[in-house]
């Protein structure tokens, strides 16, 4: 058979063989288990660890409240500037409006029952005289000057009756225009005890209006030297709405 020789270099040969097949596995596990990490890396490339110290770390807290203590006051400085504005031109646009456009004013006596009673809370409109002139029975406010010198003026709510160029007199307790009796004249509610000036044809000017009352025995008007006739440019506007009381809200007859 075989001797002890040829037996040993059978084995010597085995183990060579063995050898170099277990370190080709290694080898090859090895190059797979490189490539698979180097394509991880690729995948997932490493984060960059921050290094904080120890007091950036403790401050950390502190400066986030400081943030959001400087943002709250720019936010309530900015509301603040928000809202300054806003009341600055709420009043801009209340004063505009008041000026050249309506505002409300009271009713004081009572010259102007049953249309207007004393108390009254009116809202006067301005627009319309600016695009046109007043017209016959409209209801307006004008400033009266005082006889006595005080600058304070006094503001009158009457109606328009007679019209620039036309000619007002008062017969038997009636209007007449231009020698004509005038129709519509519903307002008065009894014949017209005093004529006053009207008591004599007064013919009225370019820019002129004679106004009455409609109460007209208790009413100071055109008919007298107090008030006199009233130019467009002292017409404060026409009485538009009533307002207030509550139970008479509602245009103003014409």
């Amino acid at each position: 058979m075989y001797n002890e020789e040829e037996i040993e270099d059978s084995l010597e040969f085995c183990r060579q063989i063995k050898m170099y097949y277990e370190t080709g596995e290694k080898e090859e596990k090895q190059e797979e288990k490189e490539e698979n990490h180097s394509v991880y890396e690729k995948e997932n490339p490493p984060v960059k660890k921050q290094n904080h110290t120890l007091d950036e770390l403790s401050n950390e807290p502190l400066l986030s409240k400081k943030k959001k203590k400087e943002s709250a006051a720019f936010h309530f400085v900015s509301n603040m500037i928000m809202l300054g504005v806003c009341i600055l031109m709420s009043y801009c646009l209340a004063s505009v409006t008041a000026h050249y456009v309506a505002h409300r004013t009271m009713v004081e006596g009572e010259s102007m029952e049953p249309s207007l009673s004393d108390g009254d809370s009116i809202i006067i409109q301005k627009i319309s005289y600016y695009l046109g002139d007043p017209e016959r029975f409209d209801v307006v406010v004008f400033p009266v000057n005082h006889k006595s010198g005080q600058s304070e003026k006094t503001y009158y709510v009457k109606r328009v009756i007679g019209l620039p160029g036309e000619t007002v007199q008062i017969q038997k307790g009636k209007v007449y225009i231009n020698g004509k009796r005038l129709k519509g004249d519903d307002y008065c509610l009894s014949d017209i005890l005093n004529p006053g000036k009207a008591a004599e044809p007064i013919v009225l000017g370019k820019d002129e209006y004679f106004v009455l009352g409609d109460n007209r025995n208790r009413s100071t008007d055109s008919r007298s030297d107090y008030v006199g006739l009233i130019r467009k440019k002292d017409i404060m506007g026409e009485v538009l709405f009533r307002i207030w009381p509550i139970t008479h809200i509602g245009r103003i007859p014409k």
